[in-house]
């Protein structure tokens, strides 16, 4: 097709069209003569980018994504996980501490074998850091959950320890992470193929107007795309808001097996003290 035509059948400007061969996402027409025709290929690929821009990437942006996203099977998991990785699920602005400033509100220091795993449960982003002396070296982190940052200092105006505060922590990111995991395998990754499964390859289309396999992110059609963001739109609440839900259940229920447990070896450590009665 003429550069005309793709232009009525995509509905993007040919200034537009241009502009997307000149900033290097789109292959050049081909060359009969003087005249450039387009392909499918070039469709599908014109239809990808109009859809990354309406959903608020720049050219540069679109050209660093389609450049990373490796010239093989499975390109399409590749640029999804690239689309939706940068805090898609975040819902808090990360705030910027020095290391000694996470401690301040306990009055006393984090000590240095407890700044890797304090690092290691993922809540801290490193910024300036000298890992070597951690805590001489004006390390930066930015807390990406101020919100448990701040229970943290209510825990310490409990006078909880700090040592124990950041066994909590680490033992509620272990737990978190396997919830996490098995949304992302079982959930997400299987409805992710599911959908390309069921969208691919496109309906509809004569066997001369089909994608060439030569271009691997051909099958993702800007419908996969609506379809696949509408979906982790819908995931997140319902993620975050699963979990909120059922630990207030879960930590009544581990109430009341604590204390009961509690009650009952009280109650056998007071008839094991007890003196039997003697017969008359």
């Amino acid at each position: 097709m003429t550069v005309d035509e793709l232009a009525k059948q995509t509905g993007v400007s040919v200034r537009n069209i241009r502009a997307y061969q000149t900033a290097g996402l789109m292959q050049p027409p081909v060359l009969h003569g003087r005249l450039g025709l387009y392909s499918a290929k070039h469709k599908s690929r014109l239809e990808l980018i109009r859809e990354m821009r309406q959903m608020g990437f720049g050219l540069e942006a679109i050209g660093d994504l389609l450049a990373r996203v490796p010239d093989r099977a499975g390109a399409e998991y590749s640029l999804i996980a690239q689309l939706f990785s940068n805090g898609f699920f975040r819902v808090e602005q990360p705030l910027r501490k020095s290391l000694a400033e996470l401690t301040t509100h306990w009055g006393e220091s984090i000590t240095a074998d407890q700044v890797m795993p304090l690092l290691n449960t993922g809540l801290y982003q490193t910024i300036e850091a000298d890992l070597e002396h951690p805590l001489h070296g004006g390390t930066q982190v930015d807390v990406l959950s101020p919100s448990l940052w701040a229970i943290g200092k209510q825990m310490a105006e409990m006078q909880v320890p700090l040592s124990t505060s950041l066994a909590l922590q680490n033992q509620l990111i272990e737990h978190l992470r396997a919830i996490a995991q098995a949304y992302v395998d079982q959930f997400v990754i299987a409805m992710v193929r599911e959908l390309m499964q069921t969208l691919e390859p496109r309906g509809g289309m004569a066997a001369d107007e089909r994608v060439s396999d030569d271009d691997p992110l051909a099958s993702l059609s800007p419908n996969a795309l609506r379809t696949v963001l509408n979906l982790f739109e819908r995931l997140r609440p319902l993620a975050i808001g699963s979990v909120s839900a059922a630990f207030p259940v879960v930590l009544q229920q581990e109430f009341d097996r604590g204390v009961h447990d509690k009650l009952k070896a009280r109650v056998r450590q007071q008839n094991g003290k007890r003196i039997p009665a003697r017969d008359d």
